[in-house]
């Protein structure tokens, strides 16, 4: 039919967009790009970027609003208050988890650095996707308190503090190499999961699963 053929069309146009974009993105930073510089990259008219996206804003919102889908996608899941129990093996494929998908994206957090600290609209927009695993973390938190697993501390605080370390850590090692490139080793796996773990442990039990 002409109509699904003509929405496969766009479809596959704004996949093509994206793609491009982020490649540039990654590869020039967020100030450095500029609408040209991915309709280039895209190998389309610069009028066509105008169809899908309304500025390079807005299609950088859509590059991080994915990329922060997918890396919490693999940190989060359903919660049972009843049923939840604290796994420190659990906890370390969390760590896992945030990290590879990190690495798979590579140099756009670089550029996603650049970019919150120079748009009031894009910082926004994070600071909304990543409370989604900051709340998740701290309803995690409150849950093991309240059974006594976990030291009485204030579960946003601890929330905000823990991902901000593994935040930063991604940064930090994508835009200076510090403390090296970036990557999802069992060394940086392991050592940030315990330092996690220590941070909230009672009676030093991170080695073994919690009761119920």
């Amino acid at each position: 039919m002409p109509g699904v053929k003509r929405q496969e069309r766009a479809a596959a146009t704004q996949s093509q967009l994206l793609e491009a974009a982020r490649r540039v993105f990654a590869e020039r930073g967020y100030q450095a790009t500029s609408v040209a510089a991915i309709t280039d990259a895209a190998s389309t008219a610069h009028g066509t970027f105008y169809l899908y996206f309304r500025n390079k804003e807005d299609v950088f919102a859509q590059l991080m609003a994915t990329a922060m889908d997918e890396l919490y996608s693999h940190t989060l899941t359903e919660l049972d208050p009843e049923t939840h129990l604290y796994d420190p093996a659990v906890a370390r494929d969390r760590v896992a988890g945030f990290l590879q998908v990190a690495v798979s994206q590579g140099k756009i957090w670089r550029a996603l650095l650049e970019a919150i600290l120079v748009s009031p609209a894009l910082a926004a927009s994070w600071l909304e996707l990543r409370a989604v695993f900051h709340q998740g973390l701290a309803d995690r938190l409150a849950i093991y308190q309240s059974r006594g697993e976990f030291r009485d501390l204030d579960p946003s605080l601890v929330a905000q503090t823990l991902a901000g370390m593994l935040e930063w850590h991604v940064f930090t090692s994508v835009s200076f190499g510090v403390p090296g490139p970036l990557e999802a080793s069992d060394k940086v796996i392991d050592t940030i999961a315990d330092l996690w773990a220590s941070a909230v442990d009672v009676g030093g039990r991170k080695g073994q699963p919690a009761e119920g």
